[in-house]
């Protein structure tokens, strides 16, 4: 059995991060489900890679990080950074190459089954029965949005395996399911999203909003999904009834300037207008009837608890040298580079605890 000094379980952002900053003499593994690293992370920002946001409080740490490695970003006039060169494949290029200079093993189509602690190491045996050991584990397997790029939680299992609570995971950052719209399917319409609780108003946001066969999507709408959930106990259906949505499909027109119209086309698309009525078209109720699942989410609700974790350094509070990192922790953001952020972020501050511990 090999043994290393750092076990890395997950090749994704967080995990490529991580290896890309331990320190050379560091001897360090990353078992990683797929058959190539980084396949989440060519999905991001449509193929571009949405690497951080404006809006991040800590966004120079990623910013920084992959100019160290030799790759220039820029921010659209929305805030959101991107790799120069749009291409998302550049971004996991920069990190293999990092990993590939610090002389990290990367193991493939390694599906991380168990971990037990014996004799100072870390022992993580995967589903083909292989097996390799370590004094730190670092567990950065993403969570359960968009199973198939390969997560599918994995490392919750591990956790709770070393006593660590994980907190209810959901699907979010994804479509919004209203009923029938088959009639609109296809249609685009810039409008202001505005999520109600108990005719309470939760969230609002303002963007494109896309209409397909059962409901509606666009980054303004799967923002929305972050505060749909269901209390302790409470049945879904009875949970979901107690949301709904309020569409202002003319934001940039005043009640006033409405007057006297008598129909919302010319504002609206012909299709979209034979829909949605001209008393309507600034606060248009839909029901939410569910959200998209694991497969069209862009990230999970939930995961292992942050109480549990220093988020200084990420190491666990329960076991020395068990580390977390990325989506498995119970931490999510708005779309716009905010849970790339997260991942980049995390990995680099579990790093910089392992140099200490091993340099």
């Amino acid at each position: 059995m090999t043994k290393y000094d750092v076990i890395i379980i997950g090749g994704g952002a967080a995990g490529l991060a991580a290896a890309a900053s331990l320190d050379k003499g560091i001897k360090t593994c990353i078992l990683e489900k797929n058959k190539t690293p980084g396949r989440k992370i060519m999905a991001t920002g449509g193929g571009r890679c949405n690497i951080t946001n404006e809006a991040c409080s800590r966004k120079d740490i990623a910013l920084d990080f992959f100019k160290s490695l030799g790759l220039e970003t820029y921010a659209d006039p929305e805030g959101r950074y991107y790799p120069y060169s749009n291409q998302a494949a550049d971004v996991v290029k920069v990190l293999l190459d990092a990993t590939e200079d610090k002389g990290v093993d990367i193991i493939t189509g390694s599906e991380a089954a168990s971990a037990v602690y014996e004799d100072g190491y870390f022992t993580v045996t995967d589903a083909k029965g292989r097996a390799v050991s370590g004094k730190a584990l670092l567990v950065a397997s993403g969570g359960k949005s968009a199973p198939q790029l390969g997560t599918t939680g994995d490392g919750y299992a591990l956790a709770r395996s070393f006593g660590h609570t994980v907190n209810k995971v959901y699907p979010i950052l994804t479509g919004i399911n209203t009923g029938d719209m088959k009639d609109v399917k296809g249609v685009r319409a810039k409008g202001k999203v505005s999520l109600f609780k108990d005719e309470k108003l939760i969230a609002s946001e303002t963007g494109e909003i896309q209409f397909n066969e059962d409901g509606i999507s666009g980054i303004c709408v799967m923002n929305m999904t972050i505060y749909i959930t269901s209390e302790k106990g409470e049945p879904l259906d009875k949970a979901l009834s107690r949301y709904n949505l309020e569409l202002d499909l003319a934001p940039d027109f005043s009640e006033k300037e409405l007057e006297g119209r008598k129909s919302s086309f010319g504002i609206l698309s012909e299709k979209l207008s034979s829909r949605v009525d001209i008393k309507d078209i600034k606060n248009w109720r839909l029901p939410v009837k569910g959200v998209k699942g694991w497969k069209d989410a862009q990230c999970t609700a939930g995961g292992v608890s942050t109480e549990e974790v220093n988020m200084d350094t990420m190491e666990s509070q329960k076991k020395e040298n068990l580390y977390f990192a990325g989506e498995v922790l119970d931490v999510q953001g708005p779309c716009g580079g905010f849970n790339l952020q997260n991942a980049w972020e995390t990995g680099i501050k579990a790093a910089k605890s392992l140099n200490s511990k091993f340099i």
